[in-house]
């Protein structure tokens, strides 16, 4: 009769870090995304109207504060001019603005949100002995284990 097994020992899971590359990445396509799509940055398009801060009314820049309160009160024209250029469509003032803004800058965002990865990619093969001696020297110091972040 062959000897018994002896039970494997559950190792713990060390807790995934979060890289900043990746992390970069992310808000780099995002910033992409929003000026595709709404004329403004991701930061602009979150805050403004809200936290004391202004809209960017009767522009073509669109913020989540406008396309809310213009689902709320339709009357409000998502605070647009319906007399300026392109928004009397029947379309409704958001798609004209939205329209307009991937006709302007579509084409860079489709190249920053396909470039973005790639570039990070290559980035973190290129630099991946500097890239794990920061982390190391993360580790060391005790920053790494605190936060949970890497490069």
């Amino acid at each position: 009769m062959p000897p018994r097994r002896k039970s494997k020992q559950k190792r713990s899971r060390r807790k995934s870090l979060t890289s900043l590359i990746d992390v970069g990445t992310s808000v780099v396509v995002a910033n992409a995304t929003t000026n595709a799509l709404f004329g403004t940055n991701v930061w602009e398009f979150f805050t403004a109207g809200w936290f004391g801060r202004p809209n960017a009314t009767n522009s073509w820049r669109l913020s989540l504060n406008e396309l809310v309160m213009g689902a709320i009160d339709p009357s409000s024209n998502y605070g647009m001019s319906m007399t300026a250029g392109g928004f009397g469509t029947q379309s409704g003032p958001v798609m004209a603005a939205i329209k307009k803004n991937i006709k302007d800058n579509g084409a860079q965002a489709v190249v920053t949100v396909i470039g973005a990865p790639i570039a990070a990619k290559l980035l973190k093969r290129v630099a991946r002995k500097p890239i794990r001696d920061m982390n190391k020297m993360l580790k060391w110091s005790g920053v790494q284990s605190a936060t949970g972040v890497k490069l």
